[in-house]
Protein backbone atom coordinates (compact mmCIF):
# COMPACT_ATOMS: atom_id res chain seq x y z
CA UNK A 1 0.00 0.00 0.00
CA UNK A 2 1.11 3.55 -0.64
CA UNK A 3 3.14 4.89 2.25
CA UNK A 4 0.75 7.67 3.32
CA UNK A 5 -2.77 8.61 2.34
CA UNK A 6 -2.57 11.48 -0.15
CA UNK A 7 -5.79 13.08 1.10
CA UNK A 8 -4.62 12.82 4.69
CA UNK A 9 -1.40 14.62 3.85
CA UNK A 10 -3.22 17.32 1.89
CA UNK A 11 -5.69 18.11 4.66
CA UNK A 12 -3.24 17.91 7.55
CA UNK A 13 -0.02 19.31 6.10
CA UNK A 14 -1.20 21.85 3.51
CA UNK A 15 -2.00 24.62 6.04
CA UNK A 16 1.36 24.07 7.72
CA UNK A 17 3.13 24.05 4.37
CA UNK A 18 1.58 27.40 3.45
CA UNK A 19 2.53 28.82 6.84
CA UNK A 20 6.05 27.44 6.66
CA UNK A 21 6.55 28.83 3.17
CA UNK A 22 6.48 32.35 4.59
CA UNK A 23 8.06 31.72 7.98
CA UNK A 24 10.31 28.64 7.97
CA UNK A 25 12.49 26.51 5.77
CA UNK A 26 10.94 23.05 6.03
CA UNK A 27 12.73 20.14 4.38
CA UNK A 28 9.66 18.28 3.15
CA UNK A 29 11.74 15.43 1.74
CA UNK A 30 13.13 14.89 5.22
CA UNK A 31 9.63 15.08 6.70
CA UNK A 32 8.51 12.47 4.18
CA UNK A 33 11.31 10.10 5.13
CA UNK A 34 10.59 10.58 8.81
CA UNK A 35 6.91 9.82 8.18
CA UNK A 36 7.72 6.66 6.26
CA UNK A 37 10.06 5.44 8.99
CA UNK A 38 7.37 5.91 11.63
CA UNK A 39 4.80 4.16 9.45
CA UNK A 40 7.07 1.16 8.92
CA UNK A 41 7.65 0.83 12.67
CA UNK A 42 3.92 1.04 13.36
CA UNK A 43 3.08 -1.57 10.70
CA UNK A 44 5.60 -3.93 12.31
CA UNK A 45 3.59 -3.86 15.56
CA UNK A 46 0.94 -6.56 15.24
CA UNK A 47 -2.30 -5.03 16.46
CA UNK A 48 -4.68 -7.52 14.84
CA UNK A 49 -8.12 -7.22 16.40
CA UNK A 50 -8.76 -9.52 18.16
CA UNK A 51 -6.91 -9.31 20.47
CA UNK A 52 -5.74 -5.77 19.65
CA UNK A 53 -2.58 -5.06 21.65
CA UNK A 54 -2.91 -1.37 20.77
CA UNK A 55 -1.07 -0.32 23.91
CA UNK A 56 2.23 -1.21 22.24
CA UNK A 57 1.48 1.37 19.53
CA UNK A 58 0.47 4.01 22.06
CA UNK A 59 3.73 3.47 23.94
CA UNK A 60 5.64 3.99 20.69
CA UNK A 61 3.73 7.20 19.95
CA UNK A 62 4.10 8.44 23.51
CA UNK A 63 7.87 7.92 23.41
CA UNK A 64 8.23 9.74 20.08
CA UNK A 65 6.18 12.67 21.37
CA UNK A 66 8.00 12.77 24.71
CA UNK A 67 11.37 12.91 22.94
CA UNK A 68 10.30 16.31 21.61
CA UNK A 69 8.77 17.54 24.84
CA UNK A 70 5.16 16.88 23.86
CA UNK A 71 3.00 15.50 26.68
CA UNK A 72 0.41 12.83 26.03
CA UNK A 73 -1.87 10.62 28.07
CA UNK A 74 -3.12 7.05 27.79
CA UNK A 75 -6.71 6.09 28.58
CA UNK A 76 -7.71 2.44 28.74
CA UNK A 77 -10.64 0.26 29.69
CA UNK A 78 -8.31 -2.71 29.09
CA UNK A 79 -4.61 -2.13 29.91
CA UNK A 80 -3.59 -3.88 26.68
CA UNK A 81 -5.87 -1.66 24.58
CA UNK A 82 -4.99 1.94 25.36
CA UNK A 83 -6.00 5.11 23.55
CA UNK A 84 -3.55 8.02 23.32
CA UNK A 85 -4.48 11.70 23.43
CA UNK A 86 -2.21 14.68 22.94
CA UNK A 87 -3.08 18.34 22.40
CA UNK A 88 -1.36 21.25 20.69
CA UNK A 89 -2.56 24.46 22.29
CA UNK A 90 -3.89 27.36 20.23
CA UNK A 91 -5.10 30.67 21.60
CA UNK A 92 -8.55 29.25 22.34
CA UNK A 93 -10.56 31.75 20.29
CA UNK A 94 -12.11 28.84 18.37
CA UNK A 95 -13.09 25.34 19.43
CA UNK A 96 -10.63 22.48 18.83
CA UNK A 97 -10.18 20.21 15.85
CA UNK A 98 -9.87 16.50 16.62
CA UNK A 99 -7.56 14.47 14.37
CA UNK A 100 -7.91 10.74 14.88
CA UNK A 101 -6.73 7.42 13.55
CA UNK A 102 -7.18 3.90 14.82
CA UNK A 103 -4.28 1.70 15.86
CA UNK A 104 -5.86 -1.75 15.49
CA UNK A 105 -6.04 -3.70 12.23
CA UNK A 106 -8.12 -6.58 10.93
CA UNK A 107 -6.61 -10.04 11.12
CA UNK A 108 -4.57 -11.62 8.34
CA UNK A 109 -4.40 -14.92 6.50
CA UNK A 110 -0.63 -14.91 6.20
CA UNK A 111 -0.56 -17.75 3.67
CA UNK A 112 -2.37 -15.50 1.17
CA UNK A 113 0.18 -12.69 1.42
CA UNK A 114 3.11 -12.36 -0.96
CA UNK A 115 4.98 -10.34 1.66
CA UNK A 116 5.16 -10.63 5.45
CA UNK A 117 1.97 -8.88 6.64
CA UNK A 118 3.75 -7.26 9.58
CA UNK A 119 7.11 -6.81 7.89
CA UNK A 120 6.65 -3.20 6.84
CA UNK A 121 8.56 -3.87 3.63
CA UNK A 122 9.48 -0.77 1.62
CA UNK A 123 9.79 -1.57 -2.08
CA UNK A 124 9.43 0.48 -5.27
CA UNK A 125 7.82 3.42 -3.49
CA UNK A 126 5.29 1.32 -1.59
CA UNK A 127 4.97 0.07 1.98
CA UNK A 128 3.62 -3.48 2.29
CA UNK A 129 1.90 -4.59 5.45
CA UNK A 130 -1.38 -4.76 7.32
CA UNK A 131 -2.34 -1.30 8.48
CA UNK A 132 -0.31 0.58 5.89
CA UNK A 133 -3.57 1.96 4.49
CA UNK A 134 -6.06 1.20 7.27
CA UNK A 135 -5.25 2.98 9.43
CA UNK A 136 -1.65 3.39 10.51
CA UNK A 137 -1.06 5.84 7.67
CA UNK A 138 -3.51 8.22 9.33
CA UNK A 139 -1.99 7.54 12.74
CA UNK A 140 1.39 8.46 11.28
CA UNK A 141 -0.04 11.62 9.71
CA UNK A 142 -1.54 12.65 13.05
CA UNK A 143 1.76 12.02 14.81
CA UNK A 144 3.69 14.06 12.25
CA UNK A 145 1.17 16.88 12.45
CA UNK A 146 1.72 17.21 16.19
CA UNK A 147 5.49 17.01 15.82
CA UNK A 148 5.62 19.70 13.13
CA UNK A 149 3.24 22.07 14.89
CA UNK A 150 5.40 21.79 17.99
CA UNK A 151 8.73 22.12 16.18
CA UNK A 152 7.70 25.30 14.40
CA UNK A 153 5.61 26.72 17.25
CA UNK A 154 2.74 27.43 14.87
CA UNK A 155 0.25 29.97 16.22
CA UNK A 156 -3.33 28.74 15.86
CA UNK A 157 -6.78 30.01 16.81
CA UNK A 158 -7.77 26.62 18.16
CA UNK A 159 -6.29 23.57 19.84
CA UNK A 160 -5.45 20.51 17.74
CA UNK A 161 -6.21 17.22 19.50
CA UNK A 162 -4.72 13.96 18.25
CA UNK A 163 -6.46 10.74 19.28
CA UNK A 164 -4.87 7.38 18.48
CA UNK A 165 -7.88 5.16 19.02
CA UNK A 166 -8.12 1.48 19.93
CA UNK A 167 -10.81 -0.97 18.91
CA UNK A 168 -12.15 0.53 15.69
CA UNK A 169 -12.27 -2.86 14.00
CA UNK A 170 -15.37 -4.09 15.80
CA UNK A 171 -14.63 -3.38 19.48
CA UNK A 172 -15.49 0.31 20.00
CA UNK A 173 -16.20 -0.30 23.67
CA UNK A 174 -12.44 -0.07 24.31
CA UNK A 175 -11.93 2.81 21.89
CA UNK A 176 -14.14 5.67 20.79
CA UNK A 177 -17.14 4.62 22.89
CA UNK A 178 -14.95 4.45 25.99
CA UNK A 179 -13.46 7.87 25.26
CA UNK A 180 -16.88 9.44 24.69
CA UNK A 181 -18.40 7.92 27.81
CA UNK A 182 -15.48 8.43 30.21
CA UNK A 183 -13.13 11.07 28.77
CA UNK A 184 -15.27 13.26 26.55
CA UNK A 185 -13.62 16.44 27.81
CA UNK A 186 -10.30 15.22 26.39
CA UNK A 187 -11.60 14.91 22.82
CA UNK A 188 -14.48 17.41 22.68
CA UNK A 189 -14.02 19.38 19.45
CA UNK A 190 -15.85 21.40 16.82
CA UNK A 191 -14.60 19.28 13.93
CA UNK A 192 -13.13 15.80 13.54
CA UNK A 193 -10.78 14.66 10.77
CA UNK A 194 -10.67 10.87 10.43
CA UNK A 195 -10.63 8.13 7.80
CA UNK A 196 -14.43 8.12 7.49
CA UNK A 197 -16.93 10.90 7.11
CA UNK A 198 -20.36 11.95 5.98
CA UNK A 199 -22.09 11.75 9.34
CA UNK A 200 -23.16 14.73 11.42
CA UNK A 201 -23.55 14.02 15.14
Amino acid sequence: MRHLSVLTLIFLFCPLALFAQDNYLVDWDEVGEESINHLIKLVRINTSNPPGNETEVTHYLKNVLAAEGIPSNLYALDPDRANLVTRYKGNGSKRPILVMGHTDVVGVQAEKWLEEPFGGLRKDGWIYGRGSLDDKDNVTAGLMLMLLLNRYEVELDRDIIFLAEAGEEGTPEVGINYMIEHHWEKIDAEFCLAEGGGNIL
